[in-house]
């Protein structure tokens, strides 16, 4: 009788650990996520079809695709997401920008020109830091939580650069499939194994 009736105080004490433990999984399991460094590739329209192609690639404060038919030499993307400080902590985005010496900068997009750039935080102030973060299936970037916002600009030296267009301003004022192009940001893990392949 004494035993039954400690068995049953104990139930909430057990009910309240394995939930608890639980959270903390669940906690461990997307901060693991947040921290896992990715490059990233671009799925685009090619030859009527879409195709994963190219690289992403950071140099002269832009973010830019290095295609077979139309190289960039930079940086290869690097990044993992960081909490951005500010009052609304936003997920943020860094990315490796140099080996020697190293260097880490913040993603972002310029209010003005819609660019996806990079540079240190008081480049940041006043422009799009996030929120950054994936899809559900963990495998496309997403900047506030949209992941077909994205376009790439061909510049004038033949060079495709990537912008943010949520209200498709960029797509309108161009319109020309040959200059301008929806683009999906594709995260490729560092290691090689995608996260949602891997069994918890």
């Amino acid at each position: 009788m004494v035993i039954g009736l400690l068995a049953i105080a104990a139930i909430p004490t057990v009910t309240g650990v394995g939930n608890a433990v639980s959270a903390q999984k669940r906690q461990n399991e997307s901060m693991s996520k947040e921290q896992e460094k990715f490059h990233l590739t671009f799925m685009l329209r090619q030859n009527g079809k879409i195709e994963e192609v190219g690289q992403g690639v950071l140099v002269d404060k832009k973010m830019y695709l290095n295609l077979s038919d139309a190289p960039v030499q930079g940086y290869r993307f690097l990044g993992w997401f960081f909490k951005y400080p500010s009052e609304e902590g936003h997920l943020g985005l860094v990315s490796m920008v140099s080996d020697d010496p190293p260097a880490l900068n913040w993603i972002f997009v310029d209010k003005d020109t819609h660019a996806v750039t990079f540079g240190g935080k008081k480049d940041t102030i006043d422009h799009v830091i996030g929120p950054w973060g994936w899809t559900a299936d963990e495998k496309f970037l997403t900047l506030q939580g949209d992941h077909d916002s994205f376009v790439a600009v061909r510049d004038d030296d033949g060079k495709w650069s990537v912008y943010w267009d949520p209200e498709g301003d960029i797509e309108d004022e161009i319109d020309d499939e040959e200059r301008c192009q929806p683009v999906r940001l594709r995260r490729r893990p560092q290691l090689g194994m995608e996260s949602s392949y891997v069994k918890k």
